[in-house]
């Protein structure tokens, strides 16, 4: 694919020099996302003036054409393309990427029998707590905690009704109180590593982990949050997402 790209690149003049990375030799190819994915990429680089040229093509082909504005300074900090790639765990077992992608078949064994069902109506109501990970906080006690319940969770308190809304990963990194690394129950990558969490400002949590070995796993370990998938319901094709701990890593050079 980078080859094709370029090579459309050249028969439409465009300089080698404004070609950006397709990010192939670190990322792969994302499909139809991988357009946006170089976007975002490109813009975190981007300065004022800049004019960026986003072309798709495959079965037809889209062009649009972008101007920086002084606004790109407002932009908010977070890792971005380069963060997270700079923080990717490799994976280098060809086992896995066979099960991954479905090119063997697995023996699940009896614990990944049960049909877990997707309930939406339940996925709906609780979507804070699920895709912004909104926990509460007590307007009488200040306790933290996740989730949102009617009922502070501060045996000292146990006020009725004073939950606010509050994103707990505003809250630093939480760091592991207790762990597991579970090899009996099915997990595609085994083994299943999860525990407890506790933010720096409170609030505690139980979590699977990701990015992470057994064998790794500490008491006392800094974490970050991550929203990725947590599995995926093959008898209707739908993927349930959720957040997960993973090492808290500094972006590399």
């Amino acid at each position: 694919m980078a080859r094709v790209a370029s090579s459309v690149a050249k028969a439409a003049g465009i300089d080698d020099k404004a070609i950006c990375d397709p990010l192939h030799a670190n990322c792969g190819d994302t499909g139809a996302a991988h357009a946006l994915l170089l976007l975002a990429a490109t813009l975190e680089k981007a300065k004022p003036g800049d004019k960026i040229l986003v072309v798709g093509f495959g079965q037809g082909a889209d062009a649009l054409l972008f101007e920086v504005t002084p606004e790109i300074a407002k932009r908010p900090k977070s890792l971005g393309v380069a963060g997270h790639l700079a923080r990717r765990k490799e994976e280098t077992s060809y086992g896995r990427y066979l099960a991954f992608n479905d090119l063997i078949e697995l023996e699940r064994g009896m614990r990944s029998e049960t049909d877990k069902g997707t309930p939406l109506s339940a996925m709906w109501r609780n979507r804070e707590t699920v895709t912004s990970f909104t926990g509460g906080k007590c307007s009488k006690c200040g306790t933290l905690q996740f989730p949102k319940t009617d009922i502070c969770v501060n045996p000292n308190c146990n006020a009725i009704g004073t939950q606010e809304p509050h994103w707990l990963r505003r809250h630093g990194r939480p760091q592991i109180k207790s762990y597991t690394a579970d090899r009996l129950t099915y997990s595609p990558d085994p083994p299943s590593c999860y525990g407890m969490i506790e933010f720096e400002e409170g609030g505690r949590v139980m979590i699977d982990f990701t990015d992470i070995d057994g064998d790794a796993l500490k008491v006392g370990q800094p974490m970050q949050m991550m929203f990725r998938i947590k599995d995926i319901d093959t008898a209707r094709g739908f993927r349930r997402y959720y957040w997960k701990a993973a090492p808290a890593r500094r972006a590399k050079a």
